[in-house]
């Protein structure tokens, strides 16, 4: 049985997570956590909502698991990971994506934002149609920063960068408003 997908991750969850997508028992195509987490927000946050195994083997690419108890931990984080995300966006000002971090040479920690954007791009591709239809100012006006961040390759120490870093929460969450105000206008 999964855990509860109300659950909070705590941190130990995300790296367990982390750890796992990273271990020979995932494919060589597993995403790592940051990726994962930018397909996942994708997923959640555009035209239509997906049933987990829509995603579940594109973020584990064909995990062999070690026993059952294994495979419901590490099926069940993720569930509880896009739960969080789906979450997070229905709330303004609660989503946070989980970026990676960069050690720095006397600098402290340099977040870094490319595998986040490379998951969320990938998450897109999920509804390609529906994104491409909609295509527009307003749908690409939110999704600006999104293709800056995903640009500034090396770039992630600098003021600017880490100001686009911070504007990831608020885009995200409008993309969000963006198709399910779009749902509510589609005839039934």
């Amino acid at each position: 049985m999964l855990p509860a997908a109300s659950q909070p991750l705590e941190q130990t969850d995300l790296l367990a997570l982390d750890a796992f997508l990273h271990s020979r028992a995932c494919g060589r195509e597993a995403m790592s956590l940051s990726r994962a987490h930018g397909f996942l927000t994708a997923a959640a946050s555009g035209p239509e909502q997906l049933e987990p195994g829509e995603w579940l083997r594109l973020v584990f690419d064909e995990p062999v698991f070690e026993s059952g108890e294994q495979a419901e931990t590490m099926l069940g984080l993720a569930m509880r990971l896009y739960h969080e995300i789906e979450t997070g966006l229905r709330q303004a000002g609660r989503y946070r994506p989980v970026l990676d971090f960069l050690p720095g040479a006397g600098r402290g920690v340099a977040v870094d934002a490319t595998a986040w954007c490379q998951g969320y791009f990938s998450g897109m591709s999920l509804c390609r149609e529906q994104w491409a239809v909609q295509a527009g100012a307003a749908l690409n006006g939110l999704l600006a920063p999104i293709h800056q961040l995903a640009r500034h390759r090396g770039a992630a120490r600098d003021e600017a960068y880490r100001r686009l870093c911070d504007s990831l929460s608020g885009s995200v969450e409008s993309i969000y408003r963006y198709w399910r105000a779009l749902d509510r206008q589609a005839p039934s």
